[in-house]
């Protein structure tokens, strides 16, 4: 009996050896399998995503939001990431002069500086803390909220629009031209530098013309700008 006991002690181990072999297989061939399919679908989805309706309106939703939570500060420090970019590009790869270069910077970045500087008029003079505004009964009061946070979220919308469609083609924008750089202004860029000496002037003119404190209109200027301040 102890004879035939331990002949099935010696028949049953290798099952379960076996067993356990058969699982570890099992496991390993299902997790290639999931490996490759998912290599399948993430480059599918990465050459197909710009065709998909869901992928658009889920970077819409994403970037209205982002750009709602950031101050004016973070859009400074975006511009000012897309400037330097553009000066490697310019300058590095495309071999232009310092004049050039800083023209085609320029240039390039000429539209997302003139929606910054109207985004900053816009918001300080339609800043909650004036008591021109909080004087307003609160139908009004509301009205001129949602006025600045339009007047400010659609610039701060293109803006990082703009960004994320750089970073996203990196390669295609470093080496293709968008602009050339030789060519005269055009009147649309003409309109652009107007609006910015316009956006200038009333801000530097912004105690003056709101009767505040130039320590209350720093203070404004301080709330928007510190990127920290999310």
């Amino acid at each position: 009996m102890g004879e035939k006991s331990e002949c099935k002690q010696d028949t049953v181990l290798p099952i379960q050896t076996q067993n356990k072999i058969y699982l570890i297989k099992y496991q390993i061939y299902f997790i290639i399998y999931i490996q490759t399919h998912m290599q399948s679908a993430l480059r599918t989805f990465a050459h197909k995503h710009d065709e998909l309706p869901a992928f658009h309106a889920a970077y819409l939703v994403i970037t209205v939001l982002i750009a709602a939570l950031l101050n004016l500060g973070v859009f400074v420090f975006l511009i000012a990431t897309h400037m330097a970019l553009d000066y490697v590009k310019y300058r590095e790869y495309h071999k232009y002069s310092l004049r050039q270069t800083l023209r085609g910077v320029m240039r390039e970045s000429l539209f997302d500086i003139t929606l910054l500087a109207l985004a900053t008029v816009i918001t300080i003079y339609l800043h909650h803390s004036l008591s021109s505004i909080a004087g307003l009964s609160g139908l009004l009061r509301a009205e001129v909220t949602i006025a600045r946070g339009l007047g400010t979220l659609i610039p701060k919308f293109e803006i990082l629009h703009r960004f994320f469609h750089t970073i996203f083609h990196i390669g295609h924008h470093i080496r293709y031209m968008n602009i050339s750089i030789e060519q005269s202004w055009t009147r649309g860029e003409k309109v652009e530098w107007l609006l910015i000496g316009i956006s200038i002037v009333l801000l530097f003119l912004a105690p003056e013309i709101l009767n505040i404190e130039l320590t209350l209109f720093q203070k404004m200027l301080m709330e928007e700008f510190f990127p920290w301040r999310m």
